[in-house]
């Protein structure tokens, strides 16, 4: 029984690797950017407006999913 390892796990088994956060805040950078030009309103065609809006609302689902793929892989190496 080693410090960095837990109870019952077997010495010569490989850690399971924590998941990279980097993909869900670039995505949650990127929605908040496009969720701030919309709510500035600068001066642009209602057609480019509406198209960010969707594209925001497109990242915020995309956003969704890999949280919930995340929680579910998360889930998953917790059972064993």
């Amino acid at each position: 029984m080693t410090a960095d390892k837990p109870l019952g796990e077997t010495p010569g088994a490989p850690t399971p690797r924590q998941p990279s956060l980097v993909p869900g805040i670039a995505l949650l950078g990127l929605a908040a950017v496009l969720m701030v030009v919309v709510l500035i309103k600068p001066d642009m065609p209602g057609w480019l407006r509406t198209t960010i809006a969707i594209a925001a609302v497109l990242v915020v689902l995309i956003l969704l999913a890999y949280a919930f793929r995340l929680f579910l892989s998360i889930q998953k190496g917790g059972r064993r």
